[in-house]
């Protein structure tokens, strides 16, 4: 059994991959809020549609792929709750700050 103090570079560690996946997120699924913020009552066209929603799925996927990354950088891959809160948390934050800019 290892100590609180053990596990908190696993928890800085997720943290820190959480931070990066949010500012992933954010800046591939930029285009895609401008493009709707530009439209402003108009119907949206398919194609566009398509492509931001393509781009809704490469964000989804970099966030799993960044998300595995990180967990067996962390801690070889063990999924604990405080490692993942951590990583939600920084995703959560670099995510709304981006979001928030635009």
């Amino acid at each position: 059994m290892r100590s609180a103090l053990a596990e908190l570079p696993v928890l800085v560690c997720c943290l820190r991959g959480g931070l990066i996946a949010g500012a992933f997120s954010a800046l591939v699924r930029l285009p895609g809020r401008l493009y709707r913020r530009r439209l402003r009552g108009r119907r949206e066209k398919a194609l566009p549609k398509l492509f931001f929603g393509l781009l809704e799925a490469l964000a989804a996927a970099g966030i799993v792929l960044i998300l595995a990354c990180t967990l067996l950088r962390a801690n070889g891959g063990e999924p604990r709750l405080y490692a993942l809160c951590g990583f939600a948390a920084g995703a959560a934050l670099t995510a709304r700050a981006i979001t928030r800019l635009t």
